[in-house]
């Protein structure tokens, strides 16, 4: 799940990321998080040892930071795509009227 996570942050680094690559490293990471989920299931207490605490609380840890900043990352990159269309569509109305009219509206800027 971690090499998932690096992947996509990795993606999200990227000048020009590709969702499809983000999406199918989250779609693949889910899997894991499902059969997780059914191994504690079947077992009501995980009778784990101290030392196998030790090595796996870290890649928790690490797993849960990865996905914080996973989050984050998207959700930076959707509001600049969100600005983006709002300034691409007030310059889409800018043309629309200068085409339309001898005496344009420039008002939406």
């Amino acid at each position: 799940m971690n090499e998932l996570s690096a992947g996509i942050l990795s993606e999200l680094g990227n000048d020009a990321p590709s969702l499809e690559a983000i999406r199918k490293g989250m779609s693949e990471r889910e899997e894991h998080l499902k059969v997780l989920s059914i191994i504690q299931n079947n077992k009501k207490e995980m009778n784990l040892s101290t030392e196998d605490v030790q090595i796996l609380r870290p890649l928790f840890d690490a797993f849960i930071t990865m996905n914080d900043e996973i989050q984050q990352r998207i959700s930076t990159l959707m509001n600049t795509q969100l600005d983006k269309m709002a300034v691409a569509t007030k310059q889409r109305k800018v043309q629309e009227s200068y085409g339309i009219s001898k005496t344009p509206n420039i008002s939406y800027f």
